[in-house]
């Protein structure tokens, strides 16, 4: 029988909650000695998905001098989940500020789109030639709540932070990384850094959810598949 947990949990707190997820990722065990390889490939991807928030070389990023990225730590998150094929990483709103939660939106959304250089890093170090291409990330803010087991002192979380993020990260394969407006980054930001907002229709659960996207992958969408899942903000 699996463990079962107290029946007191915590009282809800503000959160941050990323999840990330590697597209077709169970393509990758039809290669035979797959199990040679499989962890050092998500260690080379965790590797670089931590880097975003723990600071240090940015390999895949580069300064007008050509030389990697050398980036400052942000908050570090208090839970970390494994998932299969992702990984969920939750942090205390409180202990951001607002520059650090541009930063952290920036520093994932560099690494989305940086992935072919983790790819082709990969394909030197391991024998297999049809990793996953690109990565999936979904950001949200919201409340989560603790749960403990009775047997022990391991926890898990739940809440409403947690949801909206797997739900974003899955919300269209053209687009791979939406953060909730409910983050509150000013527009004028959004606008600077290349963002767009706009309202999510079809979210499972999450009707009308007010969302921010990169805008250039929100204008290469066809228009059907754009007005299909999205809508303009009134102005």
């Amino acid at each position: 029988m699996p463990d079962i947990f107290k029946t007191t949990v915590s009282r809800p707190f503000k959160s941050i909650s990323l999840l990330c997820d590697l597209e077709n990722f169970t393509g990758l065990f039809s290669h035979p000695h797959i199990h040679d390889t499989i962890a050092k490939y998500l260690n080379l991807v965790l590797d670089a998905v931590s880097r975003t928030f723990e600071g240090g070389e940015i390999y895949w990023d580069k300064d007008k001098k050509g030389d990697a990225v050398i980036a400052a730590a942000l908050p570090r998150p208090f839970h970390t989940k494994f998932l299969g094929d992702g990984v969920l990483y939750i942090w205390r709103l409180d202990e951001f500020t607002q520059k650090q939660i541009i930063d952290l939106v920036d520093r994932v959304w560099n690494l989305k789109n940086s992935f072919p250089v983790l790819c082709e890093k990969a394909s030197l170090l391991l024998p297999v030639h049809s990793f996953p291409k690109r990565i999936r990330f979904g950001i949200a803010s919201g409340t989560v709540y603790k749960l403990t087991y009775q047997n022990g002192n391991a926890e898990e979380y739940i809440g409403y932070s947690i949801n909206l993020a797997s739900r974003l990260q899955s919300y269209s394969r053209d687009i791979g990384f939406i953060v909730s407006g409910r983050l509150n980054i000013p527009d004028k930001t959004i606008v600077k850094h290349g963002y767009k907002k706009c309202i999510a229709k079809k979210i499972r659960g999450f009707p009308d959810e007010i969302v921010i996207i990169d805008a250039h992958d929100y204008n290469n969408l066809e228009d059907r598949t754009r007005s299909a899942l999205f809508e303009e903000l009134p102005s």
